[in-house]
């Protein structure tokens, strides 16, 4: 049975939670008001209707829906918006770059002579672009006003923006509750009808958080926040400051879960802060470094952490989550797709590519995949990294190690060694760097927490690979699978009214599942998820389909169908079953089946997976290893 989303359809969902006293959060359909910090998992919120107060978790609270300024094109797909538009976003997102670092009311007048916009444009792009922290929100509003909208006079809009500059934006530092009651108050002197509660609030996210702290009294941390001390690598200053994404193979050769038997190397994807030498994120794979590989690797790194902890029974802390500000990696093809580019650019995440020849640039990140890999040489069924090395050797014969075993072999060491262990450049640990960042020390302020994404799964779908097709009588079509569900049927046949051809629609995939594919349907801005047609196909990642297709273009058959691509992938399930002791290739076949089916549960659920029954032991390491902690 699938779940209410799955059946509702998921509508895109890109704001950021601000995690800071007095912002307004949601939590199990309830509205708070943060009243208090209490570490990086849980702060306290009071509800708003019952004034009761409660621990929240960090990683449950979702934004306010409705503070939320639509302007018809937040909630689209990122293909869907034309050329014209992305060239229009960037021509905006230009205009106000300069403004972005909390402008005083003056220097935006000025700057609008010279750049000859009038500067109650410059404001509302501003307002815009803060509240919803993407770069769709510039756009001009649709044509049209949006269903069960409440327009506000002007004589309103004037009081709010006369109340906000005296009283919130001030060193009195009022509640937006106070100032909504200013507000009501001045309206009723004057009046005028008042606005509704959450359109003054939605007014007060809209402030650029720059002139919030510093009209607010608090120059201090916004210089610390917006004008950092240049640090060893260019503007890795702060945390997430610069994070840094690469891929490697991992020397060591993994068993089966069944019999024990080696499979071959994983593959892991791994991102660093630069600032802090916290590892933000990874992903761990039986398949090559692919677009999946940089999609789960970024949402990773951008989203909590506790719940990826309990799904591999590990007792440790990850404190890491927020959106960096800039991604820098190589020059492979897996990071210049398309999709990766317009979804960092829409989320503000810069992508810098390292300069050819300079490898300096991507230091931090091979040094740390060097220092994991050092680690892995110590483990049994280790490959060493060279043939010399390895000497004689037998990795086969030694690996013992599950797919399983291994990532939660990684997870302890990134939480419980190297997160904590004193890092030779910085002079403390990773993690003590990563919280003097956050929280600060005696001798500078720190940047408070960093906002997390509302949906997790609208992050990752951003970043899944785009897949445009027709739908016809049957439904869509990808690579020889059919795929159907009734919300398809009022697109069947569509005419594109500007080509007069037929009409192309977005769908993205995982590769992880191509039991379903994601439809974007383009009028409600939802996306569905669209079921393989033929329920009989059982669930398989790409690399197993690439496989059936293979055998059965060995058998002479071109054409793929759901009977012979059953029968192929029965014929290989039967022929894995038997040589599963005599082939390697055959068990990792088997092996991926299930890794993939496990890696997909990051990103799925808000809810914490259920705790294994088993107890296993947290130590892979030796004695020594743990008297190098602080």
């Amino acid at each position: 049975m699938t779940d209410s989303k799955e059946n509702n359809g998921l509508k895109p969902n890109r704001t950021r939670v601000l995690i800071r006293p007095n912002e307004y959060v949601k939590d199990n359909g309830q509205i708070y008001k943060i009243t208090q910090i209490i570490d990086f998992e849980s702060v306290i919120g009071i509800n708003v209707h019952s004034s009761q107060s409660k621990v929240l978790s960090i990683q449950s609270i979702t934004a306010v829906d409705n503070e939320i300024p639509d302007n018809g094109f937040i909630h689209q797909d990122l293909e869907e918006i034309s050329d014209a538009n992305w060239k229009e976003i960037e021509r905006r997102f230009k205009l106000i770059q300069p403004l972005l670092q909390g402008a005083k009311r003056k220097e935006i007048e000025n700057y609008s002579k010279k750049v000859n916009i009038h500067y109650t444009t410059l404001y509302r792009w501003l307002r815009n672009y803060n509240a919803t922290g993407v770069l769709t929100a510039l756009l001009a509003k649709k044509p049209g006003c949006a269903s069960g909208t409440i327009r506000i006079t002007e004589a309103a809009e004037q009081i709010i923006e006369t109340v906000i500059d005296n009283f919130y934006l001030s060193e009195q530092r009022f509640s937006p509750q106070a100032v909504i009651d200013l507000v009501n108050i001045e309206c009723k002197n004057r009046n005028v009808q008042a606005p509704g509660k959450n359109t003054v609030r939605s007014r007060i996210n809209k402030i650029a958080e720059k002139e919030r702290l510093k009209r607010q009294g608090e120059r201090s941390k916004a210089k610390t926040l917006y004008n950092p001390v240049p640090g060893t690598f260019p503007n890795a200053d702060s945390p997430l400051a610069v994070v840094q994404i690469d891929h490697t193979p991992m020397d060591i050769i993994l068993v089966d879960d069944e019999y024990r038997l080696p499979i071959g190397r994983p593959w892991v994807t791994v991102a660093i802060d630069v600032y802090s030498r916290m590892i933000t994120g990874y992903y761990l794979s039986l398949d090559a470094p692919c677009i999946t590989s940089v999609a789960m690797c970024v949402a990773h790194s951008i989203l909590p952490k506790e719940n990826w902890l309990l799904l591999h029974d590990v007792d440790s802390t990850w404190p890491v989550w927020g959106f960096m500000q800039m991604i820098h990696v190589d020059n492979g093809a897996d990071f210049r797709s398309g999709t990766l580019k317009k979804a960092c650019f829409d989320y503000r995440i810069g992508l810098e590519f390292r300069p050819i020849d300079e490898t300096n640039y991507g230091g931090h990140i091979e040094r740390l995949l060097g220092t994991v890999l050092k680690r892995v040489h110590s483990l049994p069924g280790t490959t060493f990294s060279n043939i010399e090395e390895r000497g004689s050797y037998d990795s086969d014969k030694h690996a013992c190690m599950t797919f399983s075993d291994f990532e939660k072999w990684l997870v302890l060491y990134i939480t419980k060694f190297y997160h904590k262990k004193k890092h030779s450049m910085l002079g403390l640990s990773p993690e003590q760097k990563w919280t003097q960042g956050i929280f600060g020390d005696l001798t500078t302020e720190g940047l408070g927490y960093l906002p997390k994404p509302s949906d997790p799964e609208t992050l990752l779908i951003d970043f899944l690979p785009l897949i445009s097709r027709t739908v016809q009588k049957n439904g869509v079509t990808i690579d020889g699978l059919n795929y159907y569900d009734n919300v398809l049927r009022s697109w069947i046949n569509s005419i594109d009214p500007i080509t007069g051809k037929k009409r192309y629609f977005i769908f993205r995939r995982d590769a992880r599942d191509i039991s379903y594919i994601w439809f974007y349907e383009p009028e409600l801005h939802t996306y569905y998820r669209i079921p393989l047609s033929n329920q009989a196909i059982p669930a398989m990642n790409i690399w197993e389909f690439n496989a059936a297709k293979a055998r059965m273009k060995e058998k002479g058959v071109n054409a793929v169908s759901d009977h012979e691509l059953i029968t192929a992938l029965e014929e290989m399930h039967d022929l894995a079953q038997e040589s599963v002791k005599k082939s390697k290739k055959a068990r990792r076949t088997l092996q991926k089946k299930k890794v993939h089916s496990k890696s997909k549960q990051v990103t799925k659920t808000h809810q914490p997976p259920e705790p294994p029954t088993e107890n296993t032991k947290d130590s892979f390491w030796d004695d020594d290893d743990l008297t190098s902690f602080d």
